[in-house]
């Protein structure tokens, strides 16, 4: 299991690079970041060192002598562990720990830590056990000096070490393969009940952006439903959904999804692909733009490169620029006002935004659906064909026959035509006309 180890006063050594030729701007916004990280974890950053760096080395991934000098300094401070704000290859991990005699984890294992102790669902924590697995196989090389025992026999036979390695690499691969054909299941059945909800005719939503820019609270302010609202990174991590009326009486469903992050590791993007197919299978995702964030437009493009790797960037349809009472930087919401989609501002604290916010999502329902009145007698089998793709949104009885105002999607118009001519029913428009 791949977790940091929390070390006596939660105090840690980390270091961060500075790209050479960078912005320095950035450069603090992504060291504040992983102090966030961090402190979601419980942990404080004791000593901060950030090194200039042009390429990665092999062996330490900063230069040797900046290695031997952030190694004194951690004798010299007393931390327990050292966090490098970057991905380490096995051996680099390897050899940093050898030059601190500490601790060393990287980005990835940060964050896989944090999902790992905020993922609640079956699903999200097999998927957090397999990047775990995926995560630390190739770190078993590393570790084979201090599995390998004395060597003996003629010569090229096999000690009780390299055995060793070889049963632990075994047990790793059958765990892998154990964790895909239970997430294979939980997919086939997660796929069986989106299309259940495609079929009823409610039109779907799904709430992503930036972690911690502030989905939970709108769609707590939206729903009314009791859902976890903390100022914490990765505070959201299983997808949430909910049923929400809107003015015009139509019913949707809202879905709270896991926030992305700058330099998320691509074994985690797949990680939460199936927690994130509720962005997919939504019929319109509605990123969220967090305005107090000092880059709040990077945090945009990440989300939104984030979505195009997922396939679902056709599905964006709004941008809700949230906590518009505190906008940090005028440029970076000039340019979110720019992008091209349309765009709503609220603010859950001040309670400003949210009418116009259900306002857009009326409007863009609107634009996917249709709604009939349809006239028929009674039979059962008929009205329960014509239900499978549509919600039945009224139902009256008049003097030999039934009235129904039935919703359905667009993509659904032609077997909702075939079935009505099949039956008989006649058709009409909720306005009146035939």
């Amino acid at each position: 299991m791949v977790i940091i180890i929390c070390v006596e006063d939660g105090f840690v050594f980390l270091i961060t690079l500075f790209p050479q030729g960078g912005r320095e701007r950035k450069a603090y916004i992504e060291e504040m970041e992983m102090r966030s990280l961090l402190a979601t974890l419980g942990l404080k950053v004791g000593f901060h060192k950030m090194f200039t760096h042009k390429e990665d080395n092999p062996n330490y991934l900063i230069g040797p002598g900046q290695a031997e000098e952030a190694a004194m300094v951690a004798k010299e401070t007393g931390v327990g562990e050292v966090v490098v704000d970057a991905f380490l290859t096995p051996r680099q991990e390897k050899n940093l720990e050898q030059l601190f005699q500490l601790p060393v984890v990287d980005r990835e294992n940060v964050i896989l830590s944090i999902f790992f102790q905020n993922a609640h669902s079956t699903e999200a924590r097999l998927q957090i056990m397999k990047a775990q697995a995926e995560y630390l196989k190739p770190r078993l090389q590393a570790r084979e000096e201090n599995l390998s025992q004395q060597r003996g026999g003629v010569r090229g036979a096999k000690g009780e070490g390299e055995r060793k390695i070889e049963l632990e690499r075994r047990l790793i691969n059958d765990r892998i393969a154990g964790l895909k054909k239970d997430l294979e299941r939980l997919r086939r059945t997660r796929t069986v009940q989106s299309k259940e909800r495609k079929g009823n005719g409610i039109f779907t939503f799904a709430l992503v952006g930036y972690t911690n820019a502030g989905k939970s609270s709108i769609m707590k302010a939206l729903t009314g439903s009791d859902v976890l609202v903390e100022d914490k990174l990765f505070a959201t991590l299983d997808t949430t959904t909910r049923a929400l009326r809107l003015p015009d009486g139509r019913k949707v469903l809202l879905s709270d999804t896991v926030g992305f992050i700058s330099n998320l590791p691509h074994r985690l993007i797949e990680a939460f692909g199936s927690t994130l197919e509720e962005a997919l299978d939504a019929d319109a995702v509605m990123i969220v733009a967090d305005l107090s964030h000092p880059d709040a437009y990077s945090c945009y493009e990440t989300t939104v490169s984030t979505l195009e790797e997922l396939g679902a960037r056709d599905r964006i349809k709004l941008l809700v620029l949230n906590k518009s009472d505190c906008i940090y930087d005028d440029f970076s919401y000039m340019k979110l006002k720019s992008t091209g989609f349309p765009t709503v501002e609220t603010s859950v604290k001040e309670k400003k935004g949210l009418d116009g916010l259900l306002r857009a999502m009326e409007e863009i329902s609107r634009d996917g659906m249709e709604e009939l009145v349809v006239e028929c007698g009674g039979d059962g089998s008929l009205l329960s064909e014509l239900g499978s793709k549509a919600e039945i949104v009224s139902y009256t009885w008049k003097d030999d026959h039934a009235e129904l105002v039935i919703r359905y999607r667009k993509e659904y118009r032609q077997y909702m035509d075939k079935v009505i001519k099949k039956s008989g029913f006649r058709r009409g428009n909720p306005d009146g006309s035939s």
